[in-house]
C-alpha cells in the first residue's frame, strides 16, 4: 500500500496535513490493504476532500467524499449507477482515556503511540456507515408487478387483477336500499 495513505499522528506538524485527491477504485477493492471490508463495485476512483488538523491532544480529520458504485433497485431490481456521498468527521487522541476527561474527547478514537492511522479503512468505513440498503434507481420506478413480475418501467402489465380473495370482496355483491 502506498505510504501517502497510511499517517502517524505523533509526526503531525502543527499546521496538519490535507487530501484533496481521487483514492484508486482498485486499492479500496483490494481485500489486502487494511481491516475494513473492501468497496467490490466501485465503478470508479473515489474522491475525497480531507484535512487533519491538531487541536492540543486532539487529532480531527474532517472533510467530505464522493463515488460511483454499481447498486441493484430494491423496486425493479436493475442494476444502475449509485451516485454516493458523504461527509468524514473523526477524532483520535494518543494513549488512553481517563477518567474525567472533557466531553471534546468522549467521542474520539484512541490509538497508541505513535498512533498509525490507514486512510483507506477510514473512507471504506465512512462508506459502510453511510450504506443504504433499499436504493431505487429513480423516484420515478414503478417496481414490478407482484402477479407476472413485468419491470413496469419498461413495459405494461397486461394481468388481470384478481381481487376475490381481497377480504372486501363479499361486499360487493351486498345491495343496501
Amino acid at each position: 500500500m502506498q505510504q501517502r495513505w497510511l499517517v502517524t499522528l505523533q509526526d503531525l506538524s502543527a499546521g496538519g496535513r490535507q487530501w484533496d485527491a481521487d483514492v484508486p477504485q482498485a486499492l479500496l477493492a483490494d481485500e489486502s490493504v487494511g481491516d475494513v471490508a473492501p468497496l467490490r463495485d466501485l465503478l470508479a476512483d473515489m474522491h475525497w476532500q480531507v484535512r487533519l488538523q491538531r487541536a492540543g491532544a486532539l487529532f480531527r480529520l474532517i472533510g467530505s467524499w464522493q463515488g460511483v458504485m454499481r447498486r441493484q433497485c430494491c423496486r425493479c431490481n436493475a442494476q444502475f449507477d449509485w451516485q454516493m456521498q458523504g461527509d468524514t468527521a473523526w477524532a483520535f487522541q494518543l494513549g488512553e482515556r481517563l477518567s474525567g476527561t472533557d466531553d471534546d474527547a468522549s467521542e474520539c478514537e484512541y490509538l497508541a503511540a505513535p498512533g498509525e492511522i490507514n486512510l483507506i479503512d477510514i473512507l471504506r468505513e465512512d462508506v459502510w456507515l453511510s450504506w443504504q440498503a433499499d436504493v431505487l434507481c429513480s423516484a420515478a420506478c414503478k417496481g414490478l408487478c407482484q402477479s407476472c413480475g413485468a419491470d413496469l418501467n419498461r413495459e405494461t402489465c397486461h394481468c388481470r387483477a384478481d381481487e376475490s380473495d381481497h377480504p372486501f370482496a363479499a361486499l360487493r355483491n351486498l345491495r343496501i336500499e
